[in-house]
């Protein structure tokens, strides 16, 4: 994981940075090691994820994004010659090719998302490819805890809260288009039921968190390598209703 801390700024946000190492060590594990893998990460932010991802031996990694200041950072900040982006709409672009399609914190924020991301991956990608979502429960601590924002962005405070924010020292490290508000929230059997309409299903669930992301939030000015450690140990004793978030892999239905 020393490499990986390299080429994220998840490396100081615990949570940001547990769904990163989940999504490289699945990928990693998992992959035919003879071939090139590859993968597309969807939604790519500023490459804090897509990066390190081009660490994986004989891999191709592609990030594409529709906010164009993310990409300039993402390119800018790129070493690796497997790495990509690119401004492009999923349902524009050619995914037989990729083992691996990746959503991290994506489609919360994606107004017809079954259409945009499901229907086009139904249709579109390989037999053997792998779907890799993470997503807050939409029902769950976390976006309880959020509810104070979320009421504060209606009222049209967004300034007054980037103003608190850079005096906490808050940093937002996954993309430069801030004010992109959850407009899906799901539970696991919604999404489980959704994906069958499509010809897919989770073939693994795992629990993320309870109340870290929340402290990781507000709080970005307590240290919380070890609050989250702990409480991400809790989340995966207790039921899946209790997490703030889960990732998920999903594959066609055989």
């Amino acid at each position: 994981m020393a490499d990986i801390k390299n080429h994220t700024e998840y490396v100081d946000f615990p949570c940001h940075f547990e769904r990163l190492k989940w999504i490289y060590e699945s990928i990693l594990n998992t992959r035919e090691q003879v071939l090139t893998v590859k993968v597309l990460d969807v939604g790519c932010g500023t490459g804090n994820v897509t990066i390190p991802l081009g660490l994986i031996p004989n891999s191709s990694i592609l990030g594409i994004d529709v906010h164009q200041g993310n990409l300039d950072i993402s390119i800018a900040r790129n070493p690796f010659e497997n790495v990509s982006f690119r401004f492009q709409y999923f349902q524009e672009c050619d995914i037989k090719e990729f083992d691996y399609i990746v959503l991290t914190e994506v489609l919360e924020h994606i107004p017809g998302y079954k259409e945009i991301i499901f229907e086009h991956a139904s249709k579109n990608a390989n037999k053997n490819f792998e779907l890799q979502i993470t997503i807050p429960n939409g029902f769950g601590p976390f976006e309880f805890g959020m509810l104070p924002l979320y009421l504060m962005r209606k009222m049209g405070m967004n300034n007054f809260i980037w103003k608190v924010k850079r005096l906490f020292g808050k940093k937002e490290p996954y993309s430069q288009n801030y004010d992109t508000p959850h407009v899906n929230f799901f539970t696991i059997p919604r999404l489980r039921r959704e994906l069958k309409a499509y010809g897919l299903e989770i073939t693994e669930i795992k629990s993320a968190f309870i109340l870290a992301p929340i402290f990781e939030t507000y709080l970005p000015f307590i240290p919380l390598k070890t609050i989250s450690k702990i409480d991400n140990c809790f989340a995966q004793l207790m039921p899946h209703f209790i997490a703030s978030g889960w990732y998920f892999k999903i594959k066609f239905i055989k």
